[in-house]
């Protein structure tokens, strides 16, 4: 189909495009990848069906730490979730961004249950171990969700994380690095492929990129059949 075109010189087309809901966009989504789709909610569905479970086990620990492994759990299905509805909407960067912050979210949340002494940080004078947990409400800066993956790395054997569970993190990290931080990658993902001198503004479908839409769509579906696992082990924990 035709892209619409606006004029974003003109402060009024602007508002528009802001206000802009992108149907056009989404019907065009769902057309290719429709199924691909009904395949990551039922996934998802799954997910926040065990949601329950890990609230109440959350109601019977009544502490802090509780409180924030259920935020953080809760989070990684939200990002997954409104990343898809960016990636529908034509909005890749800020789609894939939110898919770095959901496999950081993971490793916070695993760290952020256990009551172990983990380490936090590996300084020239040697490991500095800590309550990871106590450290997150504290607001020590360790613990910013940029430094999560390596820091589960490092406390993996104390976690019982695999070694493929941390490779499977980094690897996610590492993907959607190029869509959290300005690069070539992000000028290909605003031009159209096969149409030399066409820019898009704003959210847009591409039909040339639907295999990378695809390969969004099955990193998403792969992540979340971890996740019931995941859940379990959360809710485990908090019962111990």
């Amino acid at each position: 189909m035709d892209v619409p075109k606006v004029d974003l010189s003109n402060a009024d087309d602007v508002v528009r495009e802001v206000m802009e809901d992108d149907n056009w966009v989404k019907e065009e989504f769902f057309k290719h990848l429709g199924d691909e789709l009904k395949v990551l909610a039922q996934k998802l569905a799954a997910c926040y069906q065990m949601l329950p479970r890990l609230n109440e086990a959350a109601d019977r620990a009544q502490t802090e730490q509780a409180a924030l492994v259920v935020g953080f759990a809760y989070g990684v299905l939200d990002d997954i979730l409104v990343s898809t509805k960016l990636l529908f909407a034509g909005k890749l960067m800020p789609a894939g961004n939110l898919m770095r912050q959901a496999a950081e979210g993971i490793a916070v949340a695993v760290l952020c249950v256990s009551r172990d002494l983990l380490i936090l940080d590996q300084p020239k004078g040697g490991p500095v171990p800590a309550r990871y947990y106590e450290k997150m409400l504290a607001d020590d800066p360790r613990t910013e969700g940029h430094k999560a993956i390596g820091q589960l790395s490092w406390n993996r054997t104390t976690l019982g994380v695999s070694e493929g569970g941390v490779k499977g993190l980094k690897r996610a990290r590492d993907r959607y690095n190029a869509f959290s931080h300005t690069g070539k990658f992000a000028i290909a993902a605003r031009v159209a492929l096969g149409k030399e001198g066409q820019v898009y503004a704003g959210g847009h479908f591409d039909v040339d990129k639907v295999e990378g839409y695809r390969i969004e769509l099955a990193e998403r579906i792969a992540l979340s059949e971890v996740l019931p696992n995941f859940f379990e082990v959360l809710t485990f924990r908090l019962d111990r």
